[in-house]
């Protein structure tokens, strides 16, 4: 790892073995979808949020023939679609499992 935090170009992270940086990764979708649950309690933020959520669940080439496009050349944005739909469906299984009502706690 570069002493100033700069990427390792080949292995892509900070210096991080691959267990840490998917425990950190895992850390922080928690977080995220914890803050998003307690936005979701409200029914008008809920749908904004899930209507926001998966318009990016999809990756977005705009071809007309989807194997006309190299999958290697998108792989960022496959992972980043990716993880949308990992955010997105931990949240709507929060939202199902402790309700929509604001009254009650996530556990979480």
């Amino acid at each position: 790892m570069d002493p100033h935090g700069e990427k390792d170009m080949h292995t892509g992270t900070l210096g991080m073995s691959e267990d840490e940086a998917e425990g950190r990764l895992t850390a922080h979708r928690d977080i995220l979808t914890k803050v998003l649950f307690l936005l979701a309690k409200d029914e008008e933020k809920r749908a904004v949020l899930y209507e926001w959520l998966d318009e990016r669940r999809r990756v977005k080439d705009h071809q007309e023939d989807p194997g006309a496009v190299i999958q290697e050349g998108f792989a960022e944005q496959q992972a980043r679609a990716e993880e949308f739909r990992i955010i997105s469906d931990n949240l709507r299984r929060l939202v199902d499992v402790y309700g929509r009502d604001s009254t009650r706690s996530s556990g979480s």
